[in-house]
């Protein structure tokens, strides 16, 4: 057996193919037998019974049993919980003492703690970091109400500054959609997990600032406390206090907090709620329009109604006075009464018709009202089409029509030549 084995390993088998035409020697092992060696040593009482202190990450259940991360500041250790409602259930951030014992799982070759009972020591060096952090900027009032900026009621142009793949960008776009199908949204590709990631996003921050943007939303989902570090990143959280745009923060749940919720003009509890939060109600403010154009017309007329029944009155009064006074001028009187009659019912029709044009003309303005002649809205990357030379083959591009959206690629461009007449 060769030197330096763990002196509590079982049997070793050698390989048996051994001769000066092949690579191996007496010493060759296969996988197997290094992971059985490894196992052997690892199930030594040495390893059992042990007390391990580390702060949890990446805490989660997968049926009553509980998979987690146990580390420090150096290095880090798989563990699992089975049953772990019967312990301690710790959350991610929180510095413990886990007890269990050492398995390594041959077949796999990995290595875990397998963790029977956990006793909370105090919260995780991290998160005492990040909270050390948060008193810091809120003495410097970076997170004062009075700084923060509202959120437009009626957004045109909204940018989403997140990872391009995933659920998340999806669920923003569609909710947005779902209310308004006129919003023109950008996406900024950015990385929102490891290293250097915070600060990333603070200099595409900075960039777009001035760009015109009516609103930006900073979104991501959820995570363990790591995943979400980005976010607690100083630079990060001094860049969206400086911002001129309205931002709006969606990191993780519900029930996460980060630095950037806190500085951000608006906290959205998810990606899906910053999409309701950014996005007016389109459909519904069209039919609040038409509702009150049609109230607007029905009272004009029942004024006119009322007017020209207060002219009737009126004029069958002075027709009656002056047949009594004045006989001898009743023609003349009358004629005058049947003009003003004549011209007051004038002007109401006058009104009347200005109001359905009114309303008429709103009604020809209407997006959907062009989409359902047949016009679709194409876009290509986030951004409207209006010019053919705008596109190139092989684009992928969005049309969007009165009943839903289509999505093509670009096969063929003819760009029609526009002759000059004069």
């Amino acid at each position: 057996m060769p030197k330096n084995r763990c002196f509590t390993a079982k049997k070793v088998y050698k390989v048996s193919i051994v001769s000066d035409k092949t690579p191996f020697s007496e010493n060759t092992i296969s996988v197997s037998e290094v992971n059985a060696t490894i196992k052997s040593c690892i199930d030594a009482p040495i390893f059992k019974g042990l007390e391990v202190f580390g702060e949890i990450s990446g805490y989660k259940f997968s049926g009553p049993h509980a998979y987690f991360t146990l580390k420090d500041k150096f290095s880090q250790l798989s563990c699992v919980c089975f049953y772990a409602q019967k312990t301690y259930v710790p959350k991610d951030g929180e510095s413990v003492i886990a007890r269990g014992s050492l398995d390594y799982y041959v077949k796999g070759g990995r290595l875990s703690l397998q963790v029977s009972s956990m006793t909370p020591v105090g919260q995780g060096m991290l998160f005492l970091e990040f909270e050390r952090l948060k008193a810091k900027l809120q003495e410097e009032g970076l997170f004062d109400e009075a700084h923060k900026k509202p959120i437009p009621q009626f957004a045109k142009n909204v940018l989403v500054v997140t990872s391009k793949t995933g659920a998340v960008i999806r669920d923003i776009v569609t909710t947005i959609r779902r209310k308004n199908p006129v919003i023109d949204i950008v996406v900024k590709d950015v990385r929102v997990q490891g290293e250097g990631a915070g600060k990333e996003i603070a200099k595409v921050l900075e960039r777009v600032d001035n760009l015109g943007y009516d609103v930006i939303v900073i979104a991501r989902g959820g995570g363990s406390l790591e995943d979400l570090a980005p976010f607690y990143d100083e630079t990060l959280v001094r860049a969206v206090y400086k911002m001129k745009t309205p931002v709006v923060s969606a990191v993780g749940h519900e029930t996460d907090f980060s630095l950037c919720d806190f500085v951000a003009d608006k906290r959205a509890a998810t990606p899906t709620a910053a999409g309701e939060l950014v996005a007016y109600d389109y459909y519904a403010l069209a039919d609040e329009l038409k509702q009150n154009m049609r109230r607007l017309s029905v009272n004009a007329s029942r004024a006119y109604e009322r007017k020209s029944s207060a002219v009737q009155i009126s004029c069958n009064k002075l027709r009656r006075l002056a047949s009594e006074f004045y006989l001898q001028r009743g023609h003349k009187i009358e004629f005058l009464m049947q003009r003003a009659k004549s011209q007051i019912e004038r002007k109401f029709e006058i009104a009347d018709a200005r109001a359905d044009k009114a309303i008429s003309s709103l009604d020809n303005l209407s997006p959907l009202k062009t989409l359902k002649r047949g016009y679709f809205r194409i876009q290509a990357q986030g951004k409207t089409i209006n010019k053919v030379a705008n596109l190139k083959i092989g684009d992928t591009v969005t049309a969007t029509g009165s009943d839903g959206a289509i999505e093509a690629q670009v096969n063929k461009i003819e760009i029609f030549e526009v002759k000059n007449n004069g």
